[in-house]
């Protein structure tokens, strides 16, 4: 009798688990292709790789178990190159070619939206669907997310403790920070190498008052750090003088629409920059659950389980506003609008052209895959965040509007110099903003050499009519029929406002992109340290909760959670075979650019050193800007 009642529940328990068969078979044509469903099914043997023996602690992603083609190419200079040229400087004859190949692209990539400020291409062209290397790396990416989750299957159970959601990886690897992700300065070093480096604000540059937002006072501050460290600090206007204190304010998640039976909060977290001779912590100080100081709980490290359930919630609105508003958002749906605008305004032959079009490479196929299947009703998105998926959108739409608004604002040294996360006395240490402004400087400079080739004068930039019309249709509102990016100049006067725009799409694209996606295994992947949604209301006072096992009742189910592995598992890996600036099929023709490219690569491979060394004086590798890592376009 046991045992017949044991198979009925471990029955039960599989029926009620199991991912809908919707949910699931969409995420498998995210990583699949029609014509690979062999390498994932029937009796083929497997084709995935075995990882290496000892894979580097700076790769905490799946990448181990693709093959390794993340090298650049060798390029060699063509016998008769298609060389880029400007329009005014072309004979009649061939401007009128240039025109007749831009009217037969229009015509290839028409508009349609995918969000009100959006657009999208309407039909995927066949010349921008994913190559054959890309296939077949979702595909190998595909049969070992689908093993893990048989081998799961095979005898599901209940999470009563956050350790037991380990058991989610019995053929994936398990994240390492699942040995971590109850210490403090895990949590906080998160919001400055973790996969949403985008949140943190020094005090000084907030536009309100600290004290009218958050429901801290001196007595709390103090109290906090002289636990810490035994010295009495200073007060709260002392450290917000000196720059020490620094925020997460998930403010834009406040009238978030919650799905039935899932909930969020806009918490906000504050932190201090604990600086001594030989070390530096950001230590976090406080987590209000809410916008609504004195109605809504503050915790802070001194109050136990209360504190591990904050840092939790405030996870779970860091997962929010990553996936949607700063990924989805502000790279994938900026991206494909940039991308449309230079096929349709700018002949094939246009220098400008020729330098983005490698970091456009499978946007548009990735993201109408996405509507397929991530972002439509019973997709993973629907699934797995607490919004409805209506107030999902609107947030990844919020995400856009303040780009193209604000357009020069997200130009990375000016983000961080806004956010006053850019000076080094007060944050001495910010692996996102070190190793990116490495990457920025050296992205500038090509551009910069690379622009030279072409326009040898202002006075050029301002004869392109064909670049003046690109512009004029990017900053040209969506309803008008142009892509919305109404904050970029009237007209483009010199090189410097070119080369300007350029670094920041192609750092957008490539480095911004890789660095927020290519490390969420480590970090998402593991349930208990961000959640995708909370499955109880957010708690206004403290004491409830006997011990940290209490809290699996907030976190999801098994069908939930396997679906935010799976998730993250697909688009948290680069499945591009390709390394940044290896451009394939999309690369230079013309010597003189392609110079200029073997010099970009030979200082990349030097930052890559540099990075390396820094890591090991880090007290965490942060792989999320190596340029080995970091792939070309958001399609990765």
């Amino acid at each position: 009798m046991k045992t017949q009642n044991s198979k009925q529940r471990r029955q039960e328990l599989i029926e009620q688990y199991m991912l809908s068969r919707r949910t699931m078979m969409g995420l498998m044509a995210f990583a699949l292709t029609p014509g690979l469903e062999t390498l994932v099914k029937g009796d083929n043997k497997s084709t995935i790789p075995k990882p290496p023996s000892n894979p580097s602690v700076c790769n905490p992603g799946l990448e181990t178990l693709l093959p390794n083609g993340n090298k650049t190419s060798e390029f060699k200079a063509p016998n008769n190159g298609s060389i880029p040229s400007l329009p005014q400087n072309d004979t009649k004859a061939v401007q009128q070619e240039r025109l007749a190949q831009l009217a037969k692209t229009r015509e290839e990539y028409q508009l349609g939206l995918r969000l009100p400020n959006s657009a999208r291409v309407k039909a995927l062209p066949p010349q921008e669907a994913f190559s054959e290397g890309y296939n077949q790396n979702r595909a190998i990416l595909s049969e070992r997310i689908g093993a893990n989750q048989q081998a799961f299957l095979q005898s599901p159970k209940p999470f009563q403790r956050l350790d037991d959601y380990g058991a989610l990886f019995p053929v994936l690897p398990l994240p390492d920070i699942a040995k971590t992700f109850r210490d403090d300065e895990v949590f906080a070093r998160q919001r400055l190498s973790g996969c949403n480096p985008m949140e943190l604000k020094n005090v000084l540059a907030l536009n309100y008052n600290l004290r009218s937002k958050l429901s801290i006072t001196d007595e709390i501050f103090q109290t906090v750090l002289t636990r810490r460290s035994g010295v009495r600090p200073k007060s709260l206007n002392s450290a917000i003088r000196e720059g020490a204190l620094f925020v997460t304010n998930y403010a834009v998640l406040d009238n978030i629409k919650a799905k039935d039976k899932q909930f969020l909060c806009a918490p906000i977290s504050l932190y201090y920059a604990e600086r001594t001779r030989n070390d530096f912590k950001l230590v976090p100080i406080a987590i209000q659950l809410g916008q609504a100081p004195g109605s809504s709980l503050l915790c802070t490290p001194l109050d136990g389980v209360d504190w591990t359930l904050a840092k939790l919630i405030a996870q779970a609105a860091d997962f929010y506003v990553n996936q949607l508003y700063r990924h989805l958002g502000q790279t994938h749906l900026v991206m494909e609008p940039i991308a449309l605008a230079t096929a349709r305004e700018l002949a094939a032959k246009h220098p400008v052209n020729v330098l983005l079009k490698p970091h456009f490479e499978f946007t548009m196929a990735i993201n109408s895959l996405a509507d397929q299947v991530l972002i439509n009703p019973g997709g993973a998105v629907d699934v797995i965040l607490p919004g409805t998926l209506e107030s999902s959108l609107e947030l990844s739409s919020k995400g856009v509007s303040e780009y193209f608004n604000n357009f020069g604002n997200f130009a990375f040294p000016t983000d961080l110099r806004r956010r006053g996360v850019d000076n080094y006395y007060t944050l001495p240490e910010f692996p996102y903003r070190d190793d990116g402004l490495l990457i920025w400087d050296a992205l500038e400079d090509y551009v910069s050499k690379y622009i030279g080739i072409y326009y040898k004068s202002n006075r050029n930039i301002r004869e392109d009519f064909e670049l003046q019309n690109w512009l004029q249709v990017l900053r040209k509102p969506v309803s008008e029929g142009g892509f919305g990016i109404v904050s970029l100049p009237a007209n483009l006067r010199n090189r410097n406002q070119l080369i300007d725009i350029l670094t920041q799409m192609i750092f957008t694209a490539g480095p911004q992109h890789s660095a927020i996606a290519w490390i969420q295994y480590q970090y998402m992947a593991f349930i208990p340290n961000m959640p995708g949604a909370l499955y109880q209301p957010v708690p206004t006072t403290k004491g409830k909760f006997a011990n940290e096992d209490s809290l699996t009742s907030f976190l999801p189910g098994v069908k939930p959670a396997l679906t935010q592995v799976q998730f993250i598992s697909l688009v948290g890996t680069k499945r591009d075979p390709k390394a940044f600036t290896n451009f394939g099929t999309n690369s230079f023709q013309d010597p003189q650019a392609i110079r200029v490219l073997k010099n970009f690569q030979s200082r990349l491979e030097s930052i890559e050193q540099r990075i390396e060394i820094l890591n090991q004086r880090r007290d965490e590798c942060y792989p999320a800007f190596l340029p080995s890592r970091m792939a070309n376009s958001v399609s990765g």
